[in-house]
């Protein structure tokens, strides 16, 4: 199931890690790995109004082997904001044309579409 993605929208993202610590705590991987990442960057003005910006990196390769075992993934679900999303490509397009988002998804998904 490689056309599996991660959506997240970076004006609903407030950068509190929750999604980090819950792909931790899931996978029970080392602090040494980073499966999950939360960047966070300072806040800047747009159009004249103070925004905060951060984004998540993920491998999304372990997204998908996540994905395959709960559809509802931990990630997401612990997102306070709802700026998390995990699910197939097709599913997760919708959102990205309503909102300023950035879709993380394999090399070989992005190649299909």
């Amino acid at each position: 199931m490689s056309n599996i993605a991660m959506l997240l929208n970076i004006d609903r993202c407030t950068g509190c890690f929750a999604c980090q610590t819950a792909c931790r705590s899931n996978n029970g991987f080392s602090y040494k790995e980073k499966w999950m990442e939360v960047v966070r960057r300072d806040p800047s003005y747009v159009d004249g109004k103070l925004r905060l910006y951060h984004l998540v990196a993920p491998t999304i390769d372990k997204c998908v082997e996540c994905y395959e075992k709960d559809p509802n993934p931990l990630c997401s679900k612990l997102c306070t904001t709802g700026a998390l999303h995990v699910g197939p490509v097709e599913n997760l397009m919708w959102l990205q044309e309503k909102s300023n988002v950035v879709m993380f998804m394999p090399k070989k998904a992005s190649n299909d579409q």
